[in-house]
This record gives C-alpha cells, structure tokens and sequence, in this order.
C-alpha cells in the first residue's frame, strides 16, 4: 500500500504539568502527534522513529491501530521525556531528556515507505532536519518548528535557510516566524520563507486562525471553541498539521487543507495529551 504521508520525528513520553495541578503522564511527540491527526483525517501514513525498550507496548499498539508503524525503532535505552511547562502567565517552557533520540535525522526509512506521496519532517535540532532533507532529495517535504529549538533558529539563520529552501511546506508559529527570519511582521516573515524556497508558508497564529503565503496572502480564522470545552492546549499546532497534510498529500487546495488542519485543532483541544486518539 502506498502511503500517502511519511513522519519522521520524535515519540515521546510526555510530562505536562499545568500551575496547581498534578503531572499527567501521556503519549506525545510531534511526529506522533500529526502522524495521528493525519491518519483519523484519512491519510494512509507512515511513521518514522525510534523509542526506547520504556516506551509502553499499549501506546505502540495504539499508533498501529490506525498507522503503518515498521518505521518505529525499538532500541535499548530511554524513549525521549518531554516535560511541557505551562505557567500562569500563559508562558510555556518545554525541556527535554533526550534518550536514544539523538540523530534523529539518521533513522532507518523502510523501503516501502520511499514512495510516500508527501514526507513531513517533525521539530527536531536543524542540523538533523538537513541530515533528513538530503536524504530525501527529490521528494517532496514539509517541515515544522519547536521552541525547544529557538536559539538554533535565533543564531543559525544559514542553515535556516538551507532547510527551509529544501521544503514546500512549512509550518512556523508567529514567533518562530519571526526568530528565524528576523522580520518586523509576520507577513514580512511569511515573504523572506517564501523567497527562501519554501512553496507555501503556513503561520499558525493560535485562537486567531492561520495566515497563508504563496505568493499571496489568506487569512483563515479559527474554529469557536468555549473554553469550557479545551482541556489541554498540548499539540494542537501538530494537530493542524496533521489534518492540513492530510489532504495537501492527496492534491487539495489551501482552502480544503485549511479546513481540515482548524478542524482536527479544535478536536485535539478537547482532550489531554498530544495524539489525537
């Protein structure tokens, strides 16, 4: 079976602590988070990663009911812990515990999956992305970003470059945007990606919706949600990409993808944890 989308990144174990409230253990990574929201929004997808012998067997099992996981690397050693941080302030920090999940951008691809019509590359250090982006040369690729990662972005505005020069896709969020380009504006930021190489630029902008650029701009404004309805605000940007790839990897328009990825946001919001099952 061919796969429509291919998800190279991290699965992680994650620890979400929220002020005044206990921990919550969780799946998570962004890999496995769009990888998810892809696959409920129909997509035949593949996923591409490596976890240590603690990561639960009823989580695998959990991915492989609605993905292809023969991509998934199990090795001696730690899964990578995530710790997701909200403050009062609405701040958020996110430290991390590596494990095996270093070189990211040299896990094994099965052979099978090399026909995929789309690849995305996860948040991982840039220097892995451009690992993973040469060795899919020639296919096509979308990409998105972490703050995890920000003074990488802040201070490594060549090999920025590079990778976003490689991509079709990317999917910054306002202040990622603005980091990696130094612009002014958002919609400065969206032209200097595209003039990098980028086909269409994807600013993710939180409750107020998502701002396109692809030579033009459009705006698109985020579905209505009380806020008695959100539950965890953990991963709803690699939930929108996940619905957005979804149906740009079966030759969508914006209007179409854009609308599935705010879709399949609002769902995640509604639940803990990252993964949209």
């Amino acid at each position: 079976m061919k796969l429509d989308l291919a998800v190279l990144g991290h699965v992680s174990i994650d620890y979400i602590r929220f002020p005044k409230r206990e921990e919550i253990v969780y799946p998570g990574g962004a890999a496995a988070a769009v990888a998810t929201s892809a696959a409920l929004a129909g997509a035949r997808v593949g996923l591409i990663t490596k976890v240590g012998v603690d990561f639960p067997r009823e989580w695998l099992e959990k991915l492989a009911s609605i993905l292809d996981i023969k991509g998934v690397q199990i090795l001696p050693g730690k899964t990578i812990h995530i710790y997701m941080i909200y403050h009062e302030d609405g701040s958020v920090e996110a430290p991390v515990d590596m494990g095996i999940a270093e070189k990211m951008g040299e896990t094994p691809i099965p052979e099978n999956y090399l026909d995929a019509g789309l690849f995305h590359i996860a948040p991982i250090p840039p220097e892995e992305q451009l690992k993973a982006l040469k060795r899919l040369e020639g296919k096509t690729v979308s990409l998105d970003f972490n703050p995890t990662y920000m003074e990488d972005y802040e201070k490594k505005t060549g090999l920025m470059r590079e990778i976003v020069s490689r991509v079709e896709v990317v999917f910054p969020n306002e202040r990622e945007a603005l980091t990696i380009t130094k612009a002014k504006t958002v919609e400065e930021a969206a032209k200097i990606l595209h003039g990098w190489g980028a086909g269409l630029v994807v600013i993710t902008r939180g409750e107020r919706g998502v701002l396109v650029y692809d030579g033009e701009f459009r705006e698109f404004s985020a579905l209505p949600i009380s806020p008695e309805e959100i539950v965890d605000p953990t991963g709803a940007g690699d939930a929108f990409a996940g619905g957005f790839l979804a149906m740009y990897s079966r030759g969508k328009g914006v209007e179409d993808c854009v609308k599935k990825g705010l879709e399949r946001a609002r769902e995640v919001l509604k639940k803990t944890g990252s993964w949209s099952i």
